[in-house]
């Protein structure tokens, strides 16, 4: 029998669990309104895209404009919709369109309105306003377009009480690590830290007053990790909070423990988390009780950057010694942690860039990745390098010049011959995370057939690499303080650096194969999303 299509196509990336349109998608129907997810994890798939909201005609179609580094294509999409002659209306939400909401109206008339801060309520408030025939600007939290060209903002929503919220849309079926199911999830909101450069920390001081940092009830958590447990088979559960611990010694110790009772009462037995956590959070007490309480595999932890420099100017509120003892104190635990860190920032200099190398080789068993800082809308950060006159481009993207020539000429080189291994489509810095996780998920569900060699070779890699990292970031720096030729140096060093690189993708390769023969179980590691009939 042929389904009814949807009243809100909400589309955005769904490469993990996309918990933003979950929750939306959630909302809606608990308010009795049809709601599908589409994914739109590339522009490849914006034709199809288009061609699915012209044969579905869904009354809404809502965009994820979270990041910025995808505006591009999720305006593209919108401007596709309505040359195809979609008629219906179009909305937008997320960190980005939070911020920008003015300039994507004045330059986007494709968009009818745009949501700002979490949006739960609003949608469903602007479907029934659709529904009704009732004029936009009596729901709050939206911005819209005026005929004459002035975008306005209707009075803004109080942020949503998250115990209330039904728990995210689960359609799909769950991605799987060695035959454990995969969920994500969050036992909270926002962040209480205030760095410089972090567009979460920003959209939540802006969005909807209150604290920008919220907790989840651990009996709501704990009933939704239950759910997903006896159900549906959940196994692992990513936790995507910002700051899954409470600041605090006591207070951490007291949310592991009020949850791990919570957890056994409800007769959740043998399960892996994920969560991520600040290093001036990381005890000893803290993480052996997470490892193993709440059976933790992996922790993201928020190192950004090791030099005192690095630190002011990102405003982390973490001191060089805190990253260190962060590290000395997982790795003594066990515990697998992966993290970046952000070489470049405004103020960046060669005392600075060495630092971080140094830290690079310190710790160059843990898989880890480097870049730049980027200016996000809405963070201090960007306003600072506006007031200094520093950015070039505007909202779409903005750009900015390192302190000085010879830093800039270290970076620019960097991005030249690092750009595949850090950022490409298979990065190796990032398929090493994914390898190592493989390999301590194997150490927890499996023992019996764990082989501890595969620890040693993921250790083996990261190191490999992350040396070869550094070795390539010296041999920059010391050509840039030479004033060589930028061109052939680049020709003689990137070549090396790919080879190096693709020896340790092949490698990883086939620690994942023999992991996955040794347990006798395969790897997805992303959800896929039921097909929208």
């Amino acid at each position: 029998m042929k389904t009814a299509p949807p009243e809100v196509l909400l589309i955005g990336p769904e490469i993990e669990e996309n918990l933003g349109l979950r929750y939306i998608a959630a909302a809606l129907t608990a308010a009795g309104v049809s709601a599908a997810i589409a994914p739109f994890d590339s522009s490849a798939q914006l034709p199809s895209l288009r061609d699915l909201v012209s044969a579905q005609g869904p009354r809404v179609v809502a965009l994820s404009l979270a990041f910025q580094w995808r505006a591009h294509d999720v305006l593209a999409l919108a401007v596709a919709l309505r040359e195809s002659g979609y008629g219906g209306h179009i909305t937008a939400g997320g960190h980005f369109a939070t911020f920008q909401w003015s300039d994507i109206l004045g330059a986007f008339p494709e968009f009818d309105s745009l949501c700002l801060g979490e949006a739960e309520h609003t949608i469903v408030e602007l479907v029934a306003a659709l529904a009704g025939g009732r004029s936009l600007d009596t729901v709050a939290g939206l911005s819209l377009p005026r005929p004459d060209g002035q975008p306005f903002a209707t009075p803004p929503r109080p942020r949503p009480d998250i115990d209330a919220l039904p728990e995210p849309d689960r359609r799909g079926i769950p991605a799987q690590c060695l035959g454990q199911p995969i969920a994500t999830l969050v036992a909270g909101r926002g962040c209480y830290a205030n760095c410089a450069f972090c567009c979460i920390a920003a959209w939540h001081e802006r969005a909807g007053g209150g604290p920008r940092w919220r907790q989840r009830r651990t009996d709501a958590v704990a009933d939704e990790i239950a759910r997903l447990y006896h159900r549906d088979g959940i196994r692992i559960f990513i936790l995507h909070d910002d700051n899954f611990l409470p600041p605090g010694h006591e207070p951490a110790l007291a949310r592991i423990d009020a949850l791990a009772q919570a957890l056994e009462r409800r007769g959740v037995g043998r399960i892996a988390s994920v969560v991520k956590a600040r290093p001036n959070d990381v005890t000893a007490e803290i993480f052996a009780a997470l490892r193993d309480r709440l059976g933790l595999v992996r922790v993201f932890l928020g190192i950004e950057n090791d030099s005192a420099q690095g630190l002011a100017t990102l405003r982390r509120g973490v001191r060089r010694e805190q990253n260190h003892q962060a590290m000395r104190v997982l790795s003594e635990l066990g515990v697998f942690v992966c993290f970046n860190l952000l070489l470049w920032d405004p103020d960046t200099d060669f005392d600075a860039l060495e630092t971080n190398l140094a830290f690079m080789e310190t710790f160059a068993e843990t898989p880890h990745n480097f870049g730049r800082v980027e200016l996000y809308a809405g963070t201090p950060l960007l306003a600072r390098m506006r007031r200094e006159g520093r950015c070039r481009g505007d909202w779409m993207g903005w750009d900015y010049t390192l302190a000085s020539d010879a830093m800039q000429r270290v970076f620019d080189l960097a991005m030249t011959c690092f750009y595949d291994r850090n950022f490409g489509d298979d990065a190796a810095a990032n398929r090493l995370a994914s390898t190592r996780f493989d390999v301590e998920v194997a150490r927890h569900f499996h023992p019996g057939r764990f082989d501890p060699g595969w620890l040693d070779e993921a250790r083996r890699l990261s190191r490999t690499l992350v040396l070869d990292s550094v070795r390539g970031m010296r041999e920059i720096i010391a050509f840039v303080r030479r004033g060589g030729e930028s061109t052939v140096f680049a020709q003689d060093l990137r070549p090396r650096l790919d080879l190096t690189g693709r020896i340790v993708l092949d490698g990883a390769a086939r620690l994942e194969e023999q992991v996955q023969a040794g347990v006798g179980m395969r790897c997805r590691h992303h959800r896929i999303t039921a097909p929208i009939r």
